[in-house]
């Protein structure tokens, strides 16, 4: 539906998330962890909502920096500012991307598409299949079958969005690619989590979701996906033309 709809789920998801962060990786001090990167990416994904996408990037960063004046050095400066970052920025741009006319809730059906083909395969073609594992240090289950046929999955869900979306035919080609290259992004996405949580020495994100985690167990790898395709179409406008074959 987009709109308010959409802006107050991705605020719901920051809330959780901010939460969820300030546990990991402040876990002595979560009250001002939690509000800092609360504050900033609640301003972030506001604006983005307005299409203020810079401005919101602009408090996020402010509200990151000030929250790390509070750490004494500098891997945990990184982790706090980079932290609220990792939050805000991707619920802003996926709001930004949402709102793009004319083809913003394409877009995001695409990216859903996608990344949701993408797991599921990953999961079972790493249960399947099995073989050597892809990072035994960061997620003990995580193999390569997993991985490549994940990827592939990724990459016939574009292609199916093309022929739905109805791109000009030589297109077709382009969005197999894409969904390819947007597949693997969500699941090194999955995979950067995982360091995290490894780092951090905790499991899971947070329980709010019983027997699946935290909320940024759930959307890690759309958080990364939404950070490419947000670039590719900020940097590069004529994408809209690869991807949906118009605007020429």
């Amino acid at each position: 539906m987009g709109g308010p709809w959409l802006a107050a789920a991705c605020g719901a998801a920051v809330v959780a998330m901010s939460y969820e962060w300030a546990r990991m990786s402040e876990p002595e001090a979560i009250m001002p962890a939690f509000m800092f990167a609360l504050a900033g990416s609640l301003g972030a994904v506001m604006f983005a909502s307005w299409q203020y996408l810079g401005i919101g990037v602009g408090w996020l960063v402010a509200c990151s920096l000030a929250s790390a004046t509070r750490r004494r050095t500098l891997p945990s400066v990184i982790e706090t500012a980079g932290g609220a970052i990792y939050i805000g920025l991707p619920c802003a741009v996926f709001l930004w991307l949402r709102d793009r006319a004319p083809e913003g809730l394409e877009t995001i059906l695409a990216l859903f598409a996608i990344i949701w083909t993408s797991d599921v395969f990953a999961y079972f073609g790493g249960k399947i299949i099995g073989g050597p594992k892809i990072a035994r240090g960061l997620s003990p289950n995580k193999t390569w079958s997993g991985i490549v046929t994940g990827t592939l999955a990724g990459a016939a869900a574009g292609y199916g969005c093309g022929h739905l979306f109805q791109a000009d035919p030589s297109l077709h080609v382009s969005w197999l690619f894409i969904g390819a290259l947007i597949a693997f992004t969500g699941l090194m996405g999955d995979l950067f989590e995982s360091f995290l949580k490894r780092r951090f020495g905790v499991k899971d994100a947070s329980r709010l979701i019983p027997g699946h985690g935290g909320v940024l167990d759930r959307i890690d790898g759309l958080m990364a996906a939404t950070l490419l395709v947000g670039a590719a179409l900020a940097f590069g406008p004529a994408a809209t033309s690869v991807l949906f074959g118009r605007g020429l």
